[in-house]
């Protein structure tokens, strides 16, 4: 069903997804909502967590239940295995007036072939980035929209001390992945290889490798664990933070890495670079929304048919993801260590070009837009 191109800021706007759960797709839902707030409009929030058993977090912004209108915008953050429940949970039926928009994730270059069947639920799909963007439009006969993600800048985010008011000399690393979303895809072991590599000799530094369900993926846990007892320089935690507990993580870290095979967006790399951290990354994939040889360490890599133990990530005919260079990985970790300069000038270019790329004004614009 299409729509008016122009819409009202008066109009019912619903943003639905789980807003009570610690993923990157809820985080997103979270974006969405902040970014159509500061356009002003005034979008309820409808939680999904509950539908789909992923209650682990309070929710940052406040909740409702789902409309009783029987028209308005609908932007449903839940991927196309989702879809189905997610509206029926949501009271939606054939019979509904409402623009329902597809807010979809994935990190492949193209998605799988059962997804193209969701697809006649909706008006449009909103992909992250131009890669993800690409890769539906490859398969998909409906408009497909590149909406980044927002990252609204808190109170104290502006306040931030750099990571050398900390008073010590630790250079502190940190790499973040969940095992529910692959960690064959976040590819932990990588960086963590490359940290031994580049820091042989007791130098003074620390890598955080923080995770969900690692214990949930024993084959996996067990080799992170092997590399971790090795150097107790290596810190391993594996639980979800609170909001608050995220931010001093990543307030307490002067380097974010992620040796990803493959990213839809990378909202994790987003948000360090917001908050003036160094991020360093495979130089392949949606995070090529935001980050670039100016404002991060981009590595270099080769691709490789994709091959995921978890199962996560099913072999797709002509799907490929990369595979980072170890050894030019800890080239670049240690180029961060010796200069410091170069630390600083990276970060601070970060957060000056995510405020100009990351803004509010992609949903309004893609709410306003022609169809």
């Amino acid at each position: 069903m299409k729509r008016d191109a122009l819409i009202s800021p008066k109009e019912q706007i619903v943003v639905a997804g789980m807003f009570r759960t610690a993923n990157g797709i809820g985080r997103a839902a979270q974006s969405c909502y902040h970014a159509l707030r500061a356009e002003g409009f005034d979008p309820v929030a409808v939680d999904l967590s509950a539908l789909f058993n992923q209650i682990d977090m309070a929710s940052q912004v406040p909740l409702s239940e789902m409309p009783a209108h029987d028209n308005g915008t609908l932007i449903l953050f839940a991927n196309a295995p989702e879809t189905e429940r997610a509206l029926l949970g949501l009271g939606l039926r054939r019979w509904h007036r409402w623009r329902m928009i597809g807010a979809w994730a994935w990190e492949l270059t193209a998605p799988p072939d059962d997804w193209m069947r969701q697809t006649h639920f909706f008006s449009e799909i909103w992909a992250p980035s131009q890669f993800v963007q690409k890769a539906f439009q490859q398969r998909f006969s409906l408009p497909v929209r590149n909406v980044p993600h927002y990252l609204p800048v808190h109170e104290h985010e502006k306040a931030w001390p750099s990571p050398a008011s900390r008073g010590d000399k630790v250079l502190r690393f940190l790499t973040i992945a969940d095992g529910h979303s692959s960690f064959h895809r976040k590819n932990l072991l990588a960086t963590m290889q490359m940290f031994m590599k580049a820091f042989p000799n007791n130098e003074p530094v620390q890598l955080t490798v923080k995770c969900r369900n690692l214990s949930s993926y024993r084959p996996y846990e067990t080799e992170v664990m092997a590399i971790a007892d090795a150097d107790d320089r290596i810190c391993v935690i594996d639980r979800t933070f609170s909001e608050e507990e995220q931010t001093h993580l990543l307030w307490n870290s002067d380097i974010l890495v992620s040796s990803h095979r493959s990213e839809g967006f990378g909202i994790h790399l987003a948000e360090a670079m917001a908050a003036g951290r160094t991020a360093v990354a495979t130089g392949w994939s949606g995070n090529l929304e935001f980050m670039t040889r100016r404002n991060s360490v981009l590595l270099p890599y080769v691709l490789k048919p994709v091959n995921d133990p978890s199962g996560i990530y099913q072999s797709l005919e002509n799907a490929h993801w990369a595979d980072v260079d170890i050894d030019a990985g800890a080239r670049g970790l240690r180029d961060l260590f010796e200069f410091p300069r170069r630390r600083h000038d990276l970060a601070s270019r970060a957060q000056k070009d995510i405020q100009v790329s990351l803004r509010s004004r992609a949903y309004a614009a893609a709410l306003a837009g022609p169809v």
